[in-house]
Order: structure tokens, then C-alpha cells, then sequence
């Protein structure tokens, strides 16, 4: 029977072992089918930068009859200090050994060396923890519970928190159920807690304590799970993140974060803003259906009884004509106007056409008096509708134009457009001209559920009008380019390049509770990075700019779009991996996912060109019939918008893994988007036809002298010494690279 070197990770640890029968070499396995990963929950407990964790792991035998034991080794981060450390295989304590970088590395070596998986080198680099599990019984499960005690390490003001590592990504082995609980407790306000590989939930406990979860069955791990927080007593905190290649300009992605906790309302419940806000409510003859008004009903008197003392606000509902809920503008919120305005919308039925302009324009109306309060409450419009302008003024490019001139109280314009028949772009860009937001909703989601999110976000504004100054810090491509509000339990996230370096001063400006505030805090902009611990930022800030340059495109309003922008949102999706709606094509041909957007040539420029045409054509102003080209345009508004919005505003990185999927999905292609996409680091790896994974910059016109390089080789282990990093790209086994301005193939020793 042939002899198999199988690797097994969890969120925290690298987990290898072998069989009954083979135990004297460790990782070797000889069974019908290896042992499953098949639980994973972590736990961490953490005071004054001390964190207990807990890792209690479930690892399943499939096999019928096969007993499998033998060594496992689970993975630590270099440096990591470890204290009171306990092993438990199913509840019996067994004794581990830390085996250092050169031990565990050794271990690595000698595993590529047999013949094992080169996967198992995503942990080349880290310290290993090494116990004995006896026996797993065919069919059974076996529990291993890790507890240690360790100390976490300050990045600047951030404090750092990681689980290594994942499965490795090449054995595509998914989890059952994986969970992350993070209990934090402070005697200081947390502000910028942040994670930039999974979507967390805060849960505000005691005083300033936060507990961070997060939780998924049928997991197929693609980061180690990365946690940021900072404890300030500032009202709003600000942190920086930073990226720098020798001899490059480096990227950085700043964190605007006001108070967490339950706490909060100590600090900030008298500086909370208040605001004036019209719902713009469409109430047209469509919305009879689906039962979209009775959801726009309880939308809006969710939205009502969730407004603040101090706030005003009125209720514009449009049809073939708009009218308001108060005839003499805004009206101040307490609880006589809040039982008739619920009554109001009560009262409110679907009928006639859609005269969004009328509605959009009373609306700026209502908010146009008391310029002398401008600064001193923040004001916004919440305008839903399902279909298109019937009524008034219909040509989009039009209406935009008449909105953004009439505007001149700054208002927000926060957007939703329900079903189907709607123009996107016009909704996009009324959000995107006026600092907003647009979101879209489809036939079978709750339209109740989502506004009500939003409201609950966006409902206790803290400072407003917000403008950043980096000094001296040779700041450069900042985005977004527009600096939004930040409100109560939310984070604004900055991207962009620098070319200074050391402690710099920034400054951010804004409101709070009507008056100009700046604050400057002192943030360090590294000369280079010492690791690759922040290589994400650079794809976020790329994500950044490629939306921008697509809404420029869009904006121009030419028949042909500019090439030069072309070019240059080909050369970032591609080198990046990033995945719009103007370069899908990426994942869908693979003679196009081959070839490296530099030089921009034939076929490659002509099929950009022709996509972003496509995307920028206006469909005609008038109901849709079901057609699937509209509904597959609303539908990618909705699933891009909130990809690459969840991406900049969480700095999710994450968020273009589900991106490439979703893509894939639509092309037919089947599996996970590890298969076709990885992102290791700052560069981006495709898989080619001929099954190595190339890297983005790769042109196999322009770089036919490849040095190839044997996997498990002397040479292989040579450059493996002289640069550790080099070990995440050949876990991908076969692989083209640039190291050191040169080009290699790295191939297993059948394809070298």
C-alpha cells in the first residue's frame, strides 16, 4: 500500500500523524483514507495583554477498520512565549514538547524530503508543539484540548492576536464546525477592534469588555484567523496598519474608531450628533407586490422608533405625485410626533407611477432651512424605491445633475432599491455623488431587516464632515476620496501609499456635538516591513482604487471608455486579484487568466474594453419583463456593492475570495476559489491548464528563461534558508515566481 504524508491544521495549529503501524516516522500515513479535521472551536481569554488560549480539536477516523495514531505536532508563532501549557487527548493529560524554529523547521525538511505534501510548508518558519496521540479507532473521534497562557505583543498602539494557521490550503479539507470566542477585558475604552480574514460579531459586555465571535460549519479554511484592538481613553481612536516592500512606496490602511462597549454611553451619548433625516418612501403601484409595502411600512416605523431626543425628521411618500407626512418642514422627534408619524405610515398604500425627481427635490427642500445649524446636526435622506422614474424627469445623467445642483446643504442620500426593476447606476451614483450609500434588495429578502441594519449603524452619527491631514508623511492615492461620517460602534478605514517613513503626525478634523474638533496622533509609517504580518493592505487599497477609477469611467459619460484607465484597472485587478464585473473574464478564460495584464495587448485590452462598454450602456428607462440581463444586473450591483464596500470598510481581505467564487458560479465552474485563485501575502496566484500556479505578473511570452528548481531539492532548501517567506509560495507545490528578479518554475520531480 502505498504510503501517504498528510498534514492536518486547525485554526491554531498544524496537526500531523501517522498510523499504529508505521509510528517511527512521524506524519506518515497509511490508511484508505487519512484522518479528518473534523472539529475546531478557540477560545481566548485576554487581561492587560495576557491571553489564555484554548484549543479544543476534534479529529475524526473514516476509515472502516484502520487505527490511526502517532505524533502530532501543533504550530506556534515565532517568539511565542508559552506558559502553563496542557495537552488533553480525550480528557487524558499527555506530555508536549516546543520544538524551536530549527527543530520544527528540520521537521519540515524532512517530511518535503520523503516525499510528503509541500502544503505543509504554509508553516515553515514557526515553532512546534510535539505530543503523542495513541489511537483513533476506526469510525471515532478523538477530542485534543490545547491550553496555554502567552502574552500578546503591541504592534505601535494595536494590540495583535492570531490563531496559526489553517488547514493547509492545498489539501482542500473543509471542517464540520470551526468557532472563534475572544473575550476582552479592559480598564480603558477599545476602539478599532478589527479582524482582517474573518467577519466578526462584537458583543458588548460589562464596562468596556467586548467579546468577539465568529462561527461556520462546512469551513474550508483560507486565512488564520488575525484580530487587531486598540485601548485608548481618546474619543476617537486612531490606528495605522502598514505595508512597505524594500526600495517601494508602501501602503497603509488608518482606522478611525470611536468607543466600543457598553461603556460607551458614559463617554459619548451627550456628543452624539443629532440629525435631521427624510424617508423618501416610494409607495407607486408596484410596491403591491411581494408584499414590498407592508415591509416598507414596518421599515420606516422601525426607522421612527429608533430615532434619538433632538432628532427631526419628516416622511416624503411618492407615487405619481409626492407628499409629506409634516406640511412646514422638519419636525422635532418626541413621542406625540412619533405616534403620528407611525400612523402616518399606517395609512400609506400603493398606487400610480414613480415621480422620483418630485420626491428627491421636496425632500432637499425639507432640508434646506437653518443653514446657520449646518454644522450642528447631521443630515441625511433614506430613499427606497423599486422601479424607475415614470414621472418628471427620466434621462439618469439628467437627474443626477439637477439633485447634485439643488444640494447644497451637503445632505447624505442613502439609497435601497428593491427587486429588480430599477437602474442601478442611477441609484449607485445618487449614493456615491451625495456620501452615501446604496443597497440593493431582491425579491426573497427582507426589506425590513436591512433597512433596519442600516439604521441601527448609521442612526448615532459621533463626527461628521471628516477631513484627515497626513503632514509631512508623503501621502499619496488616498481612499476613499471622500471621508465619510463616523458613527457610534462603527470604523472608518483610510487607504493609501507613502513615501516618508517614522513617526508622523496626522490630524483629523470633524464635528462632534455641533463643534470643530481636531485631534493629531503621532502613527509610525514604517521605511520597510519586517514581515509579511500586514501584506493584505496593499490588495484593500488596490480593491480602493479599482472602484474609483471604475466610477470614474462611469462618470465621464464618453461612448468609448478612456484606455488609460482601462489599462490601469486590468494591471490592479490582475496583479491582485480582484474580481469586478468589468474583468470576471479573469476566472471564467483560461487563456486570458494565463496571460499577464503587462503589455496590454490583442485580445486581452479588446475584451476589457468591450465589458466596461457593456457595464457603462444605461438600459432604457421602462419597466422591466423578468428579463434575466436585468436581473442579472441587479444582482451583481448588489452582490459587488457589498463585496468590495464590506471589504474597504471591514479591511476584510477575505471578502475577494467570496468575490472569485461568486464569479466562478456564474461561469459553471465548480469548487471552491482556492482552485483557481490564492492570495499568499502581497502577490496573487492563478492556476494555469498545465496545473502550476502562476503568479500574476507572470507572461510566458516575456519570461520563457525560467530556472527551474526540483521540489525537495539542495537548491530548493538553499533558497528556503536564505528567505523563510519563500515557504507559503511552495506550499503550492507546483508554482511559477519572481524571486529576487528572477524568474522559477518550481516543480514536483514528475513535472521538473
Amino acid at each position: 500500500m502505498r504510503s501517504y504524508l498528510r498534514g492536518f491544521g486547525i485554526i491554531g495549529t498544524a496537526i500531523l500523524l501517522s498510523t499504529v503501524s508505521t509510528v517511527t516516522h512521524a506524519c506518515f500515513m497509511r490508511a484508505p483514507q487519512p484522518v479528518q479535521v473534523w472539529l475546531d472551536h478557540i477560545n481566548v481569554d485576554i487581561q492587560d495583554q495576557v491571553a489564555v488560549k484554548t484549543y479544543r480539536c476534534g479529529f475524526r477516523n473514516p476509515n472502516g477498520r484502520a487505527i490511526v495514531g502517532g505524533t502530532c505536532y501543533m504550530e506556534l508563532e515565532p517568539g511565542t512565549q508559552v506558559n502553563n501549557m496542557s495537552v488533553l487527548v480525550d480528557g487524558k493529560e499527555m506530555q508536549a514538547e516546543i520544538l524551536d524554529v530549527e527543530k520544527a523547521n528540520q521537521v519540515f525538511q524532512e517530511i518535503v524530503k520523503k516525499g510528503g505534501s509541500p502544503a505543509l510548508l504554509e508553516y515553515y518558519g514557526n515553532q512546534l508543539i510535539q505530543t503523542k496521540i495513541p489511537r483513533v479507532e476506526a469510525g471515532k473521534t478523538v477530542m485534543v484540548k490545547l491550553t496555554y497562557t502567552t502574552v500578546l505583543k503591541k504592534r505601535g498602539d494595536l494590540i495583535r492576536l492570531q490563531m496559526l494557521n489553517t488547514n493547509p490550503k492545498a489539501l482542500m479539507q473543509p471542517l464540520k464546525e470551526a468557532s472563534v470566542t475572544v473575550n476582552i477585558r479592559s480598564t480603558e475604552p477599545i476602539k478599532n477592534i478589527y479582524s482582517p480574514t474573518h467577519e466578526v460579531k462584537l458583543v458588548e459586555k460589562k464596562d468596556w469588555d467586548i467579546s468577539v465571535e465568529w462561527k461556520q460549519k462546512n469551513y474550508l479554511p483560507k486565512h488564520p484567523f488575525v484580530l487587531y484592538y486598540q485601548t485608548t481613553p481618546d474619543e476617537v481612536g486612531a490606528s495605522l496598519i502598514a505595508h512597505r516592500e524594500p526600495g517601494e512606496p508602501g501602503y497603509f490602511m488608518m482606522m478611525l474608531s470611536p468607543t466600543q462597549g457598553q461603556g460607551v454611553g458614559k463617554l459619548t451619548d451627550e456628543n452624539i450628533l443629532p440629525k435631521d433625516v427624510v424617508f423618501c418612501v416610494d409607495t407607486s403601484g408596484s410596491m403591491l407586490q411581494q408584499q414590498k409595502m407592508e415591509q416598507s411600512r414596518d421599515a420606516l416605523k422601525y426607522c421612527i422608533n429608533h430615532l434619538r431626543p433632538g432628532d427631526r425628521f419628516n416622511i416624503i411618500d411618492f407615487s405619481t405625485t409626492a407628499r409629506h407626512f409634516h406640511q412646514h418642514g422638519l419636525i422635532e422627534f418626541n413621542e406625540e410626533s412619533k405616534q403620528k408619524a407611525l400612523a402616518y405610515a399606517d395609512a400609506m398604500t400603493a398606487r400610480g407611477a414613480t415621480a422620483i425627481e418630485e420626491a428627491l427635490l421636496l425632500s432637499l427642500k425639507h432640508l434646506e432651512k437653518d443653514v446657520s445649524l449646518r454644522n450642528q446636526r447631521l443630515k441625511m435622506i433614506v430613499f427606497s424605491t423599486d422601479g424607475l422614474p415614470t414621472v418628471g424627469e427620466r434621462d439618469a445623467s439628467k437627474l443626477l445633475k439637477t439633485i447634485s445642483e439643488k444640494n447644497s446643504q451637503h445632505v447624505r442620500l442613502f439609497v435601497f432599491g428593491e427587486g429588480y426593476d430599477v437602474n442601478t447606476k442611477l441609484l449607485d451614483f445618487l449614493a456615491l455623488d451625495h456620501r452615501g450609500e446604496a443597497d440593493y434588495i431582491l425579491p426573497d429578502e427582507d426589506l425590513t431587516k436591512k433597512i433596519s441594519q442600516f439604521f441601527d449603524r448609521v442612526g448615532s452619527p459621533v463626527m461628521t464632515d471628516v477631513s484627515i491631514d497626513f503632514v509631512d508623511a508623503g501621502v499619496t492615492d488616498v481612499y476613499p476620496r471622500h471621508v465619510k461620517d463616523i458613527f457610534k460602534g462603527e470604523q472608518l478605514l483610510i487607504y493609501g501609499r507613502y513615501t516618508g517613513s517614522g513617526s508622523k503626525t496626522v490630524r483629523v478634523t470633524g464635528t462632534i456635538n455641533g463643534a470643530k474638533v481636531t485631534q493629531s496622533y503621532q502613527l509610525e509609517f514604517p521605511r520597510k516591513s519586517a514581515d509579511d504580518k500586514n501584506s493584505f493592505v496593499p490588495r484593500l487599497w488596490a480593491g480602493q482604487k479599482v472602484d474609483y477609477l471604475i466610477a470614474q469611467i462611469r462618470n465621464s459619460g464618453q461612448a468609448k471608455p478612456d484606455q488609460e484607465l482601462v489599462d490601469e484597472i486590468t494591471l490592479l485587478a490582475k496583479q491582485h486579484g480582484i474580481v469586478t464585473p468589468y474583468t470576471s473574464f479573469l476566472m471564467a478564460d483560461d487563456t486570458i487568466t494565463e496571460q499577464s495584464p503587462m503589455p496590454l495587448l490583442g485580445v486581452y485590452r479588446r475584451k476589457l474594453g468591450q465589458k466596461i462598454q457593456e457595464e457603462l450602456e444605461y438600459q432604457p428607462f421602462k419597466r422591466s419583463t423578468g428579463g434575466s440581463g436585468q436581473q442579472e444586473k441587479v444582482i451583481d450591483a448588489q452582490s459587488s456593492s457589498r463585496d468590495r464596500h464590506a471589504a474597504g470598510k471591514s479591511g476584510n481581505a477575505a471578502r475577494y475570495y467570496e468575490q472569485a467564487e461568486r464569479e466562478m458560479k456564474k461561469f459553471n465552474k465548480k469548487g471552491s476559489a482556492l482552485q483557481a485563485i490564492r492570495y499568499i501575502g502581497n502577490r496573487t496566484f492563478y492556476k494555469s491548464k498545465e496545473m502550476f500556479w502562476n503568479e500574476s505578473l507572470y507572461d510566458p511570452h516575456l519570461h520563457q528563461d525560467l530556472k527551474t528548481i526540483e521540489v525537495g531539492s539542495t537548491e530548493y532548501f538553499e533558497l528556503l534558508k536564505q528567505d523563510q517567506r519563500l515557504a507559503k509560495y511552495f506550499s503550492l507545490g507546483n508554482v511559477i515566481l519572481q524571486i529576487d528578479q528572477r524568474w522559477y518554475q518550481v516543480a514536483e520531480k514528475s513535472r521538473s
